[in-house]
């Protein structure tokens, strides 16, 4: 792309086939992506972009996204950085910022774009109308053929099922979200090549975003925190399953390194401190790939924490929350193994509208959050600890309110 410097750690015949032409969907990224993404510092000797141009710039493309700016694709493209030393790793930004040009340009990426949500299932309170897919969009999309030596999915299957989606969308079928999230494909027999997975699974995201309205759909189960203390050979062979559909989990190598962190803490070789559990934040990975099950992931750090025997600070011992970057340093708690919490998504959708609020632009109101009630988790040990967001609220409340808000 060439920038120059940022760094930071009408229902188709059935007997139709679909032709293999590369017009799937674009990468998308939400608002929560740009706010979000790290990026690693340049090789030594080598400069980087400048720290503040960069975030000063993702910080105009996030408001963008929400609807608040208008940096458009052509911006994206022009826009060079001053090196720096050591500054962001020049080739990590300008592949992401690639990424936000097409996001920027595609369509109907661009209407989920504009929609601010913490991931597909982010089906708050409300505050705003999700995106939706037409069923011209599914009629007319196309994907890529899958990289060599690897199996795609099973045309004649997703073309099937693609037409249930677009007659569901026309009011001739009933499938929901759920459904879509949970549909399992096979993979295209020896002799055929099929569709490339991450194309199909990136476009049913869509369709899952399109298709849910009240109850997400269901997430795999926590892993229960057991009396038995975890050792160091715990965290060594955990494994996570993927999120589902709709879902991007937590980037797998920035895991990896945290539980390389704890497994040393617990053979006396590190210090991480419950606190550090507690405050751990990771990014998404790139839109149209899967992480780690972000819920199995939290439920296990719940339990390090535990065991590393510090308890959650509650709200009221926090500091004033003026800003959105206070409110997003917030690390709250998740329900216990015998409790259901509030829906993580919901909670989310909130407080990023309570953030925009509170750094001057047009967010919730006082009385809007007032009025917020959140939705409980469908299973024990999942969401956010409810005394928590009980609290919490009220005190942000009285700020909007201090505000005249």
């Amino acid at each position: 792309m060439g920038f120059e410097a940022r760094p930071h750690t009408a229902t188709r015949p059935a007997a139709a086939p679909r032709p293999h032409a590369p017009a799937h969907p674009a990468p998308l990224l939400s608002a929560q992506d740009l706010r979000q993404v790290a990026f690693h510092r340049p090789p030594p000797g080598r400069p980087g972009y400048d720290e503040r141009q960069v975030d000063d710039f993702l910080d105009r493309i996030e408001a963008t996204l929400l609807g608040r700016d208008d940096v458009t694709e052509q911006d994206v493209r022009r826009m060079r950085f001053r090196p720096a030393q050591p500054g962001y790793h020049a080739v990590e930004v300008d592949a992401f910022l690639e990424l936000v040009a097409e996001t920027l340009r595609s369509t109907p990426q661009r209407r989920q774009a504009v929609a601010p949500a913490q991931g597909a299932h982010a089906t708050s309170t409300a505050m705003r109308p999700a995106p939706r897919l037409t069923p011209r969009d599914v009629r007319g999309v196309r994907f890529h053929k899958p990289r060599p030596g690897n199996r795609g999915y099973h045309e004649g299957e997703i073309d099937a099922f693609l037409d249930r989606i677009e007659a569901t969308l026309a009011g001739r079928d009933t499938l929901t979200a759920i459904e879509v999230q949970d549909h399992e494909f096979s993979y295209a027999p020896p002799g055929m090549i099929g569709y490339d997975e991450d194309d199909v699974d990136t476009f049913l995201d869509l369709v899952v975003v399109t298709l849910e309205q009240a109850p997400p759909p269901p997430v795999r189960p926590r892993p229960q925190v057991g009396a038995r203390p975890l050792t160091a050979r715990d965290v060594r062979t955990v494994e996570f399953g993927k999120p589902p559909r709709g879902r991007r989990g937590y980037h797998e190598s920035q895991v990896d390194k945290f539980l390389d962190r704890i497994e040393a803490t617990l053979l006396g070789n590190d210090d991480l401190t419950a606190q550090d559990i507690r405050e751990a934040k990771f990014s998404r990975p790139m839109f149209g790939r899967r992480g780690y099950d972000e819920t199995e992931v939290d439920a296990f750090l719940a339990r390090v924490e535990k065991q590393l025997g510090d308890g959650p600070a509650r709200p009221a011992a926090l500091p004033p929350i003026t800003s959105w970057k206070q409110l997003r340093m917030i690390k709250i708690p998740t329900a216990g193994p015998t409790r259901r919490g509030y829906r993580t998504s919901q909670v989310d959708r909130v407080l990023e509208e309570v953030g925009i609020a509170l750094d001057g632009m047009i967010g919730a109101s006082s009385a809007e959050v007032a009025k917020t009630r959140f939705a409980l988790a469908l299973m024990n040990g999942q969401g956010y600890d409810c005394a928590f967001v009980d609290e919490l609220i009220p005190l942000l409340v009285a700020e909007l309110r201090r505000r005249g808000r």
